[in-house]
């Protein structure tokens, strides 16, 4: 789901249109999400790195989605 949003942002940023950056956002909040939850269940021997990169992820993605609110008013 990590690479699905890496190839949207990555089309959003050759292509420029607004959509596919939304929707690449978007599948870097619910794959953090989801690499938090399943961390939560069952723990891995790299949890503390991979709750830091999931949550990394999911501030930077929910600061560029807050910063996008300016096109919506």
């Amino acid at each position: 789901m990590l690479g699905m949003a890496l190839i949207m942002l990555t089309i959003s940023t050759f292509i420029g249109d607004l959509p596919y950056l939304v929707l690449g956002l978007s599948f870097v909040v619910g794959a953090s999400a989801s690499i938090l939850v399943r961390e939560a269940i069952a723990p891995t021997s790299q949890t503390r790195v991979t709750k830091i990169a999931a949550l990394l992820l999911l501030v930077v993605s929910v600061y560029i989605f807050t910063g996008l609110l300016k096109y919506v008013y």
